[in-house]
């Protein structure tokens, strides 16, 4: 037999009054087994890989933990295996709460920012540190129980699991009542939701996911203030040794929970939704709107010489001319239009008059003497037509 408790036990024979079952605690096990692929299925299929992976490490540890009980069945005595089963037992749970915190800032992104009493970012800060103080409590405790740390008893050890246990209680009931507050508020019509994402908070599947995250809160809550209790009234405590409570409330409530949260998943409620409401994606500034008409005066002034007609210089079938006549801007040119004119010559220029000038007329009348000259001085026959005779 492996290292007993010895006279720290907190009962005679061991850590339990009754000897945990195998086949309850094997079932367990096994249905929290069967749950890692699907959650792991969907987590990549619809690209949600922090609310999957919480999950996915709670569903592990609920598993470790009822491993620990069925070895507990054969060494009751053994600390090893009831750390194990202590730790399994206590962190699932929370890890389920964990993962429904993500997803609470990204519905208050999908009603609208403006209609919650807390900004997303602020609303996640809160409640992941307020879920990572109770898990840190709780792994402190749960390691204090089975051993006596310097003088700490274990019933003062089972008082700080408590502890930890009352801040997770404080951070599910604080999401739910902003979460109730803000869906009253849309119900009751006293706060219009942003629009953006209305195709998405108004089909019905989005609805069954509001009301499977409803559900599982409500029994995370439960199991929270049970064990509080539970864990208050010490390891030696008649609710702590009770089999059958354990079995309901540690075994049955977080299964539930699990099961709601696998069966209504947020990656197919939300789609692409869900990275459009993250409360860590960057936020680029809304410009403003322009006015009426601003929208079609986005062109350069032309210049005042021009009377061009640039529009009718492109075919009827070319995409220029096709969206020009989708265009719901009418086709002004207030004083001139970018482009080039249809002709660089003006069209109501007069013509010029032609009037030589002087110097021009000398150099022609020269140009004319000398070839009247030459014409004149040039012998009219080049032979002697007498002598030919």
């Amino acid at each position: 037999m492996a290292v007993d408790c010895g006279s720290s036990c907190p009962v005679s024979g061991g850590f339990y009054r009754y000897n945990p079952s195998v086949g309850g605690n094997a079932l367990f096990l096994a249905v929290y087994a069967l749950v890692v692929p699907c959650i792991i299925y969907l987590g990549a299929r619809s690209r949600t890989a922090l609310f999957s992976g919480l999950l996915t490490i709670g569903l592990a540890s609920e598993v470790l933990g009822f491993v620990g009980r069925v070895l507990l069945h054969q060494s009751l005595d053994n600390p090893g295996y009831f750390i194990l089963s202590l730790l399994g037992t206590v962190l699932g749970p929370s890890l389920f709460s964990a993962s429904i915190f993500v997803v609470f800032p990204h519905v208050l992104n999908l009603y609208g920012e403006r209609l919650s009493p807390f900004k997303p970012m602020l609303a996640e800060l809160l409640l992941y540190t307020l879920i990572a103080v109770a898990i840190g409590v709780e792994v402190v405790g749960a390691v204090f129980v089975p051993y006596v740390f310097n003088g700490v008893a274990i019933k003062r050890s089972a008082s700080i699991i408590a502890g930890g246990l009352a801040v997770q209680a404080a951070a599910l009931l604080i999401s739910a009542v902003v979460y109730f507050s803000l869906v009253s508020a849309v119900i009751s019509g006293r706060a219009v939701p942003d629009d953006k994402h209305s195709a998405v908070f108004g089909a019905p599947q989005f609805k069954r996911f509001l009301r499977g995250v409803e559900f599982s809160t409500a029994l995370l809550l439960a199991n929270s203030i049970y064990r509080v209790f539970e864990f208050a009234g010490g390891v030696d405590g008649d609710l702590f040794q009770n089999e059958v409570a354990f079995m309901v409330m540690d075994g049955v409530l977080p299964l539930l929970s699990v099961i709601l949260l696998t069966s209504f998943h947020p990656g197919a409620a939300f789609g692409t939704a869900w990275k459009q409401t993250s409360p860590r994606r960057a936020k680029r500034p809304t410009p403003l709107p322009l006015r009426e008409g601003q929208v079609c005066r986005l062109s350069h002034s032309a210049h005042h010489a021009y009377d061009p007609h640039i529009r009718t210089q492109f075919s009827p079938n070319s995409p220029y001319s096709q969206r020009s006549a989708k265009s719901s801007c009418p086709p002004e040119l207030p004083s001139g239009s970018p482009g080039l004119p249809t002709s660089p010559r003006p069209t109501h220029k007069p013509p010029s008059p032609n009037i030589p000038s002087p110097r021009s007329t000398i150099v022609i009348s020269k140009r004319r003497s000398d070839k009247y000259e030459k014409r004149v001085n040039q012998p009219r026959d080049l032979v002697n037509s007498d002598a030919l005779w």
